[in-house]
């Protein structure tokens, strides 16, 4: 059959009307995002009383650990949740985490230790206790269980990423960037010493970053078990200066140029 130009416009504006319905239908499947404690809790069947969950038989507990594994964490479904930044503490590695408030009568915390990008590491030496922080990736954890010798229900952020959010809920503009000429680094004690230039230039060129000399931030330990040093040479108006600070020493760009 030849094709007018009225029936190819046609055919155009019907395929067209096929992919938008399509579009569609794939946006309606989409899972809405996880934003509270309540949305994980939601999986789980009323008639199981999740709201009395500090009660359940470890048969029921272990009933519910298998829906939330099942609906939230396989299909890795989105999260997007807002809360107030308790810690970032180093447990293998850097996790980010708070206690959610709630009134079920038993602890809920969130995790998030595994991020979209490469290196956070600078990113999340801006955060500061009581900070309010957008987290946004994909279910990775959703379990009961005695976490710290409490009843709790643990929750966890994959593939992570988060902006920080002034009380109103809006973005908070970045901290001005207090530019240090940085030459090199060293850490260590006695004779050995380690080269952490790039990881001390990566985390003083972030805005707002403040970071400890230990091996954790650091990412070195050339004298395991020992107190160690950290001597950063930068240069100010042509001169070159030294900056050192003991083991767990608090450093930011402002205490170097300052």
């Amino acid at each position: 059959m030849k094709l007018t130009p009225a029936l190819l416009l046609l055919t155009l504006a019907s395929a067209c009307l096929l992919n938008a319905a399509d579009d569609a239908a794939a946006q309606r499947k989409q899972p809405k995002p996880l934003r509270s404690y309540q949305d994980f809790l939601a999986v789980i069947p009323k008639d199981m009383e999740p709201e009395n969950a500090r009660n359940w038989t470890e048969a029921q507990k272990e009933v519910a650990n298998g829906l939330l594994k099942k609906k939230l964490v396989d299909s890795k479904r989105p999260a997007t949740m807002r809360f107030k930044v308790r810690g970032v503490d180093f447990w293998e590695r850097f996790v980010v985490w708070s206690y959610l408030p709630n009134d079920e009568g038993y602890y809920v915390r969130v995790f998030a230790s595994q991020w979209k990008d490469a290196d956070m590491l600078p990113k999340l030496a801006t955060l500061r206790e009581g900070d309010l922080i957008e987290m946004s990736g994909v279910c990775d954890l959703a379990k009961y269980e005695n976490l710290w010798n409490t009843k709790s229900l643990t929750l966890g952020i994959g593939d992570a990423s988060f902006i920080k959010l002034l009380p109103n809920g809006k973005p908070a503009p970045a901290p001005e960037r207090i530019p240090v000429k940085l030459i090199s680094a060293v850490y260590g004690s006695g004779t050995a010493f380690t080269d952490v230039t790039d990881r001390v230039k990566a985390l003083l060129d972030e805005p707002g970053a403040i970071f400890h000399a230990n091996p954790n931030w650091l990412g070195a330990d050339p004298t395991p078990g020992w107190n160690k040093a950290l001597i950063i040479v930068h240069e100010i108006d042509g001169k070159r200066r030294t900056f050192t600070v003991g083991e767990n020493g608090e450093v930011s760009a402002a205490l170097v140029v300052k």
